[in-house]
């Protein structure tokens, strides 16, 4: 999208309903439109790798997302480790974003985005 949230740009999901932003605790969210305008930390999905800057969702660690009970098949949380014993976050073992699409190189806001990147870099 053409919108930046904890100084980082938002990427949306093929459909509009869920985006991934940087959250207030500097990791990579995916959650729904209300915690995304918020930069909030509640969602169904994050990454546990602490950003400083900017980061592109494919440059994310692929062993460091976890999901909660209602963004993951039940069967699948229920034997899922935990990100620690009391947690409710389940850890995905190989969770990869390979292709960011959709937006053409002289899309006006694949060019915005592109800008907000190399700014905050």
């Amino acid at each position: 999208t053409d919108r930046v949230v904890n100084g980082s740009p938002v990427w949306a999901a093929e459909g509009g309903e869920l985006f991934m932003y940087r959250n207030v605790k500097n990791r990579m969210q995916i959650s729904g439109e209300a915690h995304c305008a918020e930069g909030s930390d509640r969602g169904c999905v994050y990454n546990t790798q602490v950003t400083a800057t900017a980061t592109a969702p494919t440059a994310l660690p692929s062993d460091k997302w976890v999901s909660s009970a209602h963004a993951t098949l039940h069967s699948m949380y229920t034997s899922a480790d935990r990100l620690s014993p009391e947690s409710s976050w389940s850890c995905v073992p190989d969770m990869r974003i390979t292709v960011v699409h959709g937006l053409h190189d002289d899309d006006a806001t694949m060019t915005a985005t592109l800008r907000q990147l190399a700014a905050l870099a």
